[in-house]
Protein backbone atom coordinates (compact mmCIF):
# COMPACT_ATOMS: atom_id res chain seq x y z
CA UNK A 1 0.00 0.00 0.00
CA UNK A 2 1.41 3.31 -1.04
CA UNK A 3 1.80 6.05 1.56
CA UNK A 4 1.84 3.66 4.46
CA UNK A 5 5.00 3.68 6.61
CA UNK A 6 7.06 0.54 6.40
CA UNK A 7 8.00 -1.39 9.48
CA UNK A 8 11.66 -1.38 10.41
CA UNK A 9 13.45 -4.68 10.27
CA UNK A 10 14.08 -6.38 13.59
CA UNK A 11 17.34 -5.28 15.18
CA UNK A 12 17.45 -1.97 13.32
CA UNK A 13 16.15 0.04 16.27
CA UNK A 14 18.39 2.97 17.18
CA UNK A 15 20.01 2.63 20.56
CA UNK A 16 21.24 5.62 22.54
CA UNK A 17 24.80 5.32 23.82
CA UNK A 18 24.77 4.37 27.48
CA UNK A 19 27.31 7.03 28.38
CA UNK A 20 31.01 7.01 29.10
CA UNK A 21 32.71 3.67 29.58
CA UNK A 22 33.35 2.82 33.25
CA UNK A 23 36.91 3.76 34.10
CA UNK A 24 39.34 4.12 36.96
CA UNK A 25 41.79 7.00 37.23
CA UNK A 26 45.02 5.88 38.90
CA UNK A 27 47.68 7.97 40.62
CA UNK A 28 50.90 6.60 42.08
CA UNK A 29 50.27 3.08 40.81
CA UNK A 30 53.06 2.44 38.33
CA UNK A 31 51.94 -0.14 35.74
CA UNK A 32 55.36 -1.79 35.91
CA UNK A 33 55.14 -2.15 39.70
CA UNK A 34 53.59 -5.18 41.38
CA UNK A 35 50.66 -3.33 42.97
CA UNK A 36 49.95 -1.16 39.93
CA UNK A 37 49.94 -4.19 37.65
CA UNK A 38 47.65 -6.11 40.04
CA UNK A 39 45.14 -3.23 40.26
CA UNK A 40 45.10 -2.93 36.48
CA UNK A 41 44.60 -6.69 36.19
CA UNK A 42 41.55 -6.56 38.47
CA UNK A 43 40.12 -3.65 36.48
CA UNK A 44 40.81 -5.39 33.15
CA UNK A 45 39.03 -8.56 34.32
CA UNK A 46 36.03 -6.42 35.21
CA UNK A 47 36.02 -4.62 31.85
CA UNK A 48 36.92 -1.28 33.46
CA UNK A 49 39.33 0.99 31.59
CA UNK A 50 42.37 2.10 33.64
CA UNK A 51 43.65 5.64 33.02
CA UNK A 52 46.86 6.89 34.58
CA UNK A 53 46.88 10.48 35.81
CA UNK A 54 50.23 12.14 35.21
CA UNK A 55 51.41 15.05 37.36
CA UNK A 56 50.78 17.55 34.55
CA UNK A 57 47.08 16.53 34.42
CA UNK A 58 46.30 16.91 38.14
CA UNK A 59 44.60 20.25 37.40
CA UNK A 60 42.09 18.64 35.03
CA UNK A 61 38.49 18.33 36.23
CA UNK A 62 37.85 14.83 37.58
CA UNK A 63 35.03 14.42 35.05
CA UNK A 64 37.42 15.02 32.15
CA UNK A 65 39.22 11.77 33.01
CA UNK A 66 35.87 9.98 32.72
CA UNK A 67 35.32 11.78 29.41
CA UNK A 68 32.00 13.16 30.53
CA UNK A 69 30.21 15.27 27.90
CA UNK A 70 31.30 18.90 28.10
CA UNK A 71 34.23 18.19 30.42
CA UNK A 72 37.59 19.22 29.03
CA UNK A 73 41.16 19.01 30.34
CA UNK A 74 42.53 22.16 31.96
CA UNK A 75 43.96 24.59 29.39
CA UNK A 76 47.38 24.61 31.09
CA UNK A 77 49.40 21.84 32.69
CA UNK A 78 49.35 21.55 36.48
CA UNK A 79 52.57 22.83 38.06
CA UNK A 80 51.74 22.63 41.78
CA UNK A 81 52.91 20.21 44.44
CA UNK A 82 52.09 16.51 44.47
CA UNK A 83 48.99 15.60 46.48
CA UNK A 84 49.36 14.25 50.02
CA UNK A 85 48.37 10.70 49.07
CA UNK A 86 51.00 8.42 47.52
CA UNK A 87 48.40 6.37 45.65
CA UNK A 88 44.82 7.06 44.68
CA UNK A 89 42.04 5.59 42.59
CA UNK A 90 38.96 7.40 41.27
CA UNK A 91 36.19 5.06 40.14
CA UNK A 92 34.00 6.56 37.42
CA UNK A 93 30.69 5.23 36.14
CA UNK A 94 30.66 2.00 38.15
CA UNK A 95 27.49 0.64 39.73
CA UNK A 96 27.41 -0.08 43.47
CA UNK A 97 27.68 -3.78 42.64
CA UNK A 98 30.78 -3.14 40.50
CA UNK A 99 32.38 -1.05 43.26
CA UNK A 100 31.78 -3.86 45.76
CA UNK A 101 33.21 -6.35 43.28
CA UNK A 102 36.30 -4.20 42.72
CA UNK A 103 36.90 -3.88 46.46
CA UNK A 104 36.48 -7.63 47.01
CA UNK A 105 38.73 -8.56 44.08
CA UNK A 106 41.37 -6.06 45.22
CA UNK A 107 41.42 -7.62 48.69
CA UNK A 108 41.72 -11.11 47.18
CA UNK A 109 44.58 -9.99 44.91
CA UNK A 110 46.33 -8.18 47.77
CA UNK A 111 46.29 -4.83 46.00
CA UNK A 112 44.02 -2.64 48.12
CA UNK A 113 44.43 1.08 47.44
CA UNK A 114 43.91 3.17 50.58
CA UNK A 115 42.79 6.47 49.09
CA UNK A 116 39.86 6.08 46.73
CA UNK A 117 36.77 7.98 45.66
CA UNK A 118 33.77 7.71 43.40
CA UNK A 119 33.08 10.32 40.74
CA UNK A 120 29.92 12.21 41.73
CA UNK A 121 27.88 15.13 40.45
CA UNK A 122 29.49 17.24 43.17
CA UNK A 123 33.16 16.38 42.59
CA UNK A 124 33.21 15.91 38.82
CA UNK A 125 34.12 19.58 38.27
CA UNK A 126 36.88 19.60 40.91
CA UNK A 127 40.48 19.50 39.76
CA UNK A 128 41.73 15.96 40.39
CA UNK A 129 44.35 17.25 42.83
CA UNK A 130 41.63 18.93 44.95
CA UNK A 131 39.65 15.69 45.10
CA UNK A 132 42.77 13.75 46.08
CA UNK A 133 43.58 16.29 48.83
CA UNK A 134 40.01 16.10 50.18
CA UNK A 135 40.21 12.29 50.34
CA UNK A 136 43.63 12.48 52.05
CA UNK A 137 42.24 14.88 54.69
CA UNK A 138 39.24 12.61 55.25
CA UNK A 139 41.49 9.56 55.67
CA UNK A 140 43.72 11.42 58.14
CA UNK A 141 40.68 12.49 60.18
CA UNK A 142 39.41 8.90 60.35
CA UNK A 143 42.79 7.42 61.28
Amino acid sequence: MAGRPRKKAAGSKKVKPSGPVPCAVLWGLDPSGEKGAAVRGVLREMGVVARTAGHERLGDPAGAFARLPGMRPAPVSYDGPDPACDEFILLCGLTNKQVDEFLARSREAGCVVGAKALLTKVNRTWPLVRLMQAVAVEHAANA
